[in-house]
């Protein structure tokens, strides 16, 4: 017997979105006659809460976010359903190896992002747009409070290398996974779209093989492994 799809996982970026970041009308009509049906739809992004609520709003009053690349879920109202904080302390070990080796990172506090100065690195990010940006100047010094997520923006040349050495320096306690090939993003170990997405799936009574995900990038890569139905979107990165 085929498995009926109960829950639709949908990345964001380059895969509900079109470049312009607006969802086609066609997209929308197929995801609310899926509701309809009795499917559940949620969003699982990289992508900060203040930028990803609009989405679910326009998907529906109820749709969730899985946001912050696992680290936490949100009801479209802004509950928090469930989260994984980055400690204080290995904010500031990976501010020091940013330092050393003069690479830009970003943190966040409170859905604003943190940064020691505002640069064109920080203004790439579509988060940027709809959240605070703090400077607080040398990470390494500066008072941090815990983070979802770092990130770390660069030449995409140069990320397979930084990638290796975060790895190798901080792979027992960080979950490392690209959504560009200019981005690094570093969560708590144990803590991915996939993880959160199965956690979601069980709160709900979901078994795996009635999920549908959809991604296109490497971070989504878990996820659509995991789901009973995985579709990498056309666009999708080669691997």
């Amino acid at each position: 017997k085929k498995n009926m799809i109960r829950l639709i996982a949908l990345d964001l970026d380059d895969t509900l979105l079109m470049p312009d970041c607006t969802v086609p009308e066609d997209t929308l009509d197929v995801l609310r006659k899926a509701d309809e049906r009795g499917a559940r739809i949620v969003i699982a992004t990289g992508r900060i809460f203040p930028s990803a609520k609009m989405y679910a709003e326009l998907l529906g009053t109820d749709c969730p976010v899985i946001c912050y690349n696992g680290a936490m879920i949100r009801s479209a109202g802004g509950e928090t359903l469930y989260s994984e904080m980055l400690h204080p302390d290995i904010l500031r070990r990976m501010a020091v190896f940013c330092r050393e080796r003069g690479l830009y990172l970003q943190l966040y506090d409170e859905d604003d992002i943190v940064v020691e100065e505002i640069c064109e690195a920080t203004l790439i990010d579509p988060d940027a747009k709809v959240t605070k940006i703090r400077e607080a100047g040398d990470l390494t010094r500066a008072e941090l409070h815990p983070s979802p997520k770092m990130m770390i923006l660069d030449d995409p040349e140069r990320i397979p290398e930084i990638r290796s050495e975060a790895q190798a320096l901080f792979g027992e306690e960080l979950y490392l996974a690209q959504s560009k090939d200019y981005l690094l993003e570093m969560m708590p170990a144990g803590v991915s779209k996939r993880e959160t997405l199965r956690r979601f799936a069980e709160s709900l009574g979901i078994r795996r093989e009635e999920v549908m995900a959809c991604g296109d990038n490497s971070n989504d890569a878990e996820m659509l492994e995991w789901a009973g139905t995985g579709v990498a979107v056309a666009n999708s990165v080669e691997s």
